[in-house]
């Protein structure tokens, strides 16, 4: 596909990644690839996920760019196999030596996790009711 100019930041070029995704252009998916990971990339899978998925749309959430690494937290939905799927991610940006935005790396952010009780000191006496302390009996 051809696409009008180079995208000039890590939010406008996940959105020509989306697209990219959207539309089946695995080459323009691999080439916004980091020249660090492009070879790592897994042109089948990604050319297979690219047809099998119908895409639902993307929601970014925050941007961030400082120097030459930028951050883009996102959500792209989209059905598979029959699955609404809400994936969440926060993709990692570098700029080359071209001074290029390219795609490096991606994790899932960590949800958080509330207790919904009180927190149990390891010295506190069991909850089971033992009568022992909880570190000698339900917290081994």
């Amino acid at each position: 596909m051809i696409r009008l100019g180079w995208p000039k930041s890590p939010k406008a070029l996940l959105e020509a990644r989306y697209k990219a995704f959207v539309d089946g252009d695995v080459d323009f998916i691999i080439a916004s690839c980091h020249p660090d990971v492009r070879d790592k990339q897994d042109r089948d899978e990604i050319e297979r996920w690219s047809k099998t998925a119908k895409w639902q749309g993307l929601e970014i959430e925050q941007d961030h760019e400082e120097d030459d690494v930028g951050f883009v937290q996102f959500i792209c939905r989209y059905v598979e196999d029959g699955q609404e799927v809400e994936h969440k991610e926060v993709a990692e940006f570098r700029k080359a030596d071209d001074e290029k935005w390219y795609y490096y790396d991606s994790k899932r952010p960590y949800a958080t996790v509330q207790r919904e009780g009180p927190k149990i000191g390891r010295n506190d006496p069991c909850p089971c009711g033992s009568g022992k302390k909880y570190k000698k009996c339900c917290g081994k």
